[in-house]
């Protein structure tokens, strides 16, 4: 389109130069910058793309979106935008023809179960006969059987309307899409008209880039004022979480609540919670009626990313019945709370992606419901990200576990010894915990240790198969690890006990033969 029809989307802009330039694409990267390309310069928090401007010019940019005014000398058609990233998300739409219109978006926010929450939810409406694409911090799902890796949990605008895209085109009638705090922030879902959107919980995390909680919240508010705006939108709202609460009272005016939660107050509540090795089951009381779930995830917080999932479906029109009978084939989800020893090993061992104080928590909680011996803990924390919450996590570990290990989880710039640093104040049992810098040094470590009837959860990474260590990728994989080792300490096992049994067969044969004490 011309940039004249593309500018007719946008908020006010104050434009120069010919508005009959041919447009093909947008751009936020200048080294993409090539004729018939838009280039949008974006604030970043370590770089801004305005100071990109000209390399994007030089590169053959046929028009340049800015927060800032044109230069008396410039060559190219300019368009001055009072926000570059909602200008992105408003350009981005119309340049792909709106495909957000044309298939129902479910957003999930929160601090903990986006990720499984968007799973579960993608299966129900796969299930149901709603073909369903994904975007979330795993995978994105185009729909069709077309997957691609994740690059960030809730991708730039540009991105998801071709996401959305592809989505339409390969039959897809609704989205589950995991939106994160940043991407609310930064205008990344700008636009979008939500079907309906699940507030899961909020506790800390993030304060990195929000600074308070109370930051942090307003951020996520910012996806049900989106909802409350359309005319049929639905939210969906954990009552038993504090944040959640105030959630509800700031939109309960618009009569489109949901809530869910253990609470008796709930519309979607689970009562009788039972786990074992194999999943978990409840009964979920709805307005006077009662189903029997079964779910092949274990843990509380588990409960409560199902019951949210079935009241999306549900007020997406699904069938509650046969969503519930369909749980029980439910996926799982890659590095949450993902059993990685077979069911013959003598101790379990769990990968989680918990990374926040509550998440630990949780995750622990839910292993202890398992009645292990003990529980053994490996964990670490991030670098370049909240210094507050690394105690806090300690704290949380060591409430949980009989033993923890800290390591080194992606330090990124910082110094890996300085993190744990940090990270071991929160403990107050000194001869219960050990640091080991190396990760894989961790978890050789925990397994070996571990004896029958022992839980190890290895926190942190999940699904992530790398480790950030000073501006490099490693390939790492918490779950590709553990079956490698487990098969040497097994091997390791196996000679210790033949070199055994070849000493005992010595000696009998030296002392003439089996000698039995009287």
């Amino acid at each position: 389109m011309t940039l004249r029809e593309l500018i007719s989307h946008l908020d006010k802009p104050v434009t120069s130069g010919n508005l009959d330039t041919e447009i093909t694409s947008l751009a936020y990267d200048s080294r993409k910058a090539v004729k018939g390309v838009a280039f949008v310069a974006l604030r970043g928090s370590k770089s801004d793309g305005h100071d990109y401007i000209n390399s994007a010019i030089e590169g053959g940019a046929s028009a340049i979106l800015s927060e800032q005014a044109p230069p008396d000398d410039v060559v190219v058609p300019w368009v001055h935008v009072k926000s570059s990233r909602i200008a992105l998300a408003q350009a981005a739409a119309a340049l792909q023809g709106h495909p957000a219109k044309k298939i129902a978006i479910v957003g999930v926010t929160g601090t903990n179960g986006k990720t499984t929450t968007v799973f579960l939810l993608h299966h129900l409406l796969n299930t149901g006969q709603r073909r369903c694409g994904l975007l979330g911090t795993v995978t994105y799902d185009l729909g069709g059987g077309r997957q691609v890796p994740a690059t960030h949990t809730t991708p730039e605008s540009l991105e998801i309307q071709s996401l959305l895209t592809q989505m339409v085109d390969n039959g897809c009638r609704s989205c589950a899409m995991e939106v994160s705090s940043h991407a609310l922030d930064q205008h990344r879902v700008h636009g979008l008209p939500f079907a309906a959107g699940i507030f899961t919980n909020l506790t800390q995390d993030h304060l990195d880039y929000h600074k308070t909680m109370d930051e942090y919240f307003a951020a996520k508010v910012r996806l049900f004022e989106m909802i409350a705006a359309q005319p049929k939108g639905q939210m969906i709202i954990n009552g038993d979480d504090a944040w959640g609460r105030k959630l509800i009272k700031m939109f309960e005016e618009t009569g489109r609540i949901t809530t869910f939660g253990f609470g008796v107050h709930s519309d979607f509540r689970a009562v009788n919670v039972r786990s074992d090795m194999t999943g978990t089951s409840f009964e979920l009381e709805v307005k006077g009626r009662a189903f029997l779930v079964r779910l092949p995830l274990i843990g509380d917080f588990n409960v409560y990313n199902a019951i949210g999932a079935l009241a999306a479906a549900h007020s997406m029109g699904l069938n509650l019945r046969e969503s519930v009978t369909s749980f029980k084939n439910a996926p799982q989800v890659p590095g949450r709370l993902e059993r990685v020893t077979e069911n013959a090993t003598k101790f379990q061992v769990f990968v989680d992606y918990a990374h926040t104080p509550d998440a630990i928590e949780n995750v622990l909680r839910a292993a202890r419901a398992l009645r292990p011996s003990r529980i053994i803990t490996v964990f670490g924390c991030g670098g370049d990200r909240d210094r507050i919450k690394r105690p806090l996590m300690a704290a949380a570990a060591e409430s949980g576990s009989d033993i923890c290990i800290v390591t080194s989880d992606n330090p990124r710039s910082e110094s890996p010894e300085s993190i744990i640093a940090d990270t071991v104040k929160g403990f107050t049992r000194p001869k219960n915990h050990l640091s080991i810098l190396d990760r894989r040094e961790a978890i050789k470590t925990a397994l070996e240790n571990a004896s029958a009837g022992d839980v190890v959860v290895i926190a942190g990474k999940g699904h992530e198969d790398y480790q950030e260590i000073k501006g490099k990728r490693l390939a790492f994989d918490d779950r590709r690890v553990v079956r490698q080792l487990m098969i040497q300490i097994a091997s390791a096992r196996d000679v210790v006990r033949a070199e055994r049994a070849a000493e005992r067969e010595a000696r009998r044969e030296a002392g003439g033969g089996r000698r039995f004490d009287s």
